[in-house]
């Protein structure tokens, strides 16, 4: 049964063609991890190429995608809540490692940007690659269309995502009904070179919007169409805050992807040495592969923080984390961050978040 409603000859065809002509390469083996290729065109492209996949069953009543798999195991609902606004909610449970790439044919519009919050268990492998950067725990990512090239996942890796898909002529709409939308750090990176942009996320609420959004697709999304959209706006509403809260420095979106990459890179080289002292100017750089200047102009320019403010900052944040579990003594927790006097890590928490790591 077709998924796709007549967006008349020309587009079919294409389709077809596409798909004859990488007939072969829909399921690869390379370098110890099986690749899967998709036309990510547009939402509609990429159900159309899940469809295609082996093992892959679509119900486009139910408007589901699932796939049963030696390397991968997954569960998918797609909803079009407004004209070019689309929405997929999925789980995905990696068998082998696995390397996802994203196609684009140049005869088809290609007009889809996406956001996209991955929730990432604690329980596996919690770490996957996008775009050639590695990503950890639970993150947002968005990308311009057509720039979303790999994604590479880690054999026993599984994944909670929510991604929301929309074109330029959708987003010039909000700005004019949506305070939110305009003036915002979104309309700053789409007026920017940038073509992705990549954010961590702590807040542990997003699995149970995700799980909301999951039992709302499976008990039938036409349905629930209206309470998915506006779960659907609110996670828009929360990335443009976050964005807007996070992106301080008016430089940020001049580096550029190649530049802010490295800044990534190098921010998460200090989030895995948190515990200990801080590690060096040189040694960060050397590990980035950039000269020590760049890497301190290029941080600043980004963050608007030194190297060293922005590690001293994400320590008290773990250590705040460490004081709200009750397990540990402040001349505890102030060793395991390289602080050998107590009353010099109270002054750096105190400065950080204006109260005392007693007051925690």
């Amino acid at each position: 049964m077709k998924y796709l409603s007549p967006m008349e000859g020309t587009f079919s065809n294409i389709l077809a063609a596409w798909y004859k002509k990488f007939q072969r390469y829909k399921v690869g083996y390379k370098d110890g991890s099986y690749q899967l290729n998709n036309l990510f065109q547009s939402p509609e492209t990429m159900i159309e190429s899940f469809d295609q996949m082996p093992f892959t069953k679509h119900d486009p009543i139910r408007k589901s995608l699932a796939s049963a798999s030696i390397f991968l195991k997954s569960n998918m609902y797609y909803c079009n809540p407004e004209t070019e606004l689309w929405v997929m909610i999925s789980n995905l449970h990696f068998q082998k490692n696995l390397l996802m790439r994203n196609l684009y044919d140049e005869k088809l519009p290609l007009e889809y940007h996406f956001i996209n919050l991955h929730v990432k268990t604690t329980t596996l492998v919690n770490k996957s690659m996008v775009n050639g950067l590695v990503t950890k725990g639970n993150t947002w990512s968005l990308f311009k269309a057509g720039c979303s090239q790999t994604e590479y996942h880690f054999k026993n890796s599984e994944e909670k995502n929510i991604t929301v898909f929309f074109t330029s002529r959708w987003l010039e709409q909000q700005k004019g009904v949506n305070a939110l939308f305009q003036d915002s750090k979104l309309a700053d990176f789409f007026e920017s070179p940038n073509t992705f942009l990549i954010l961590d996320e702590t807040d542990p609420v997003y699995e149970s919007i995700w799980h909301e959004m999951m039992e709302l697709a499976q008990k039938g999304v036409d349905q629930n169409k209206e309470v998915i959209q506006q779960l659907t706006y609110r996670i828009l509403f929360d990335f443009i805050e976050k964005l807007n809260t996070e992106i301080i420095s008016e430089n940020h979106f001049k580096l550029n992807d190649n530049d802010r990459k490295n800044i990534q890179r190098a921010e998460q080289f200090l989030n895995d040495h948190l515990f200990g002292d801080f590690p060096g100017i040189e040694k960060i750089a050397r590990k980035v592969g950039v000269s020590p200047t760049k890497l301190k102009n290029d941080f600043k320019g980004m963050h608007g923080t030194s190297v060293y403010q922005f590690f001293s900052k994400k320590q008290m944040m773990a250590a705040r984390g460490l004081l709200l579990q009750r397990k540990y003594a402040i001349k505890e927790v102030a060793g395991l961050f390289g602080y050998e006097n107590a009353s010099k890590f109270s002054a750096v928490f105190k400065k950080v978040f204006d109260t005392n790591p007693s007051d925690i």
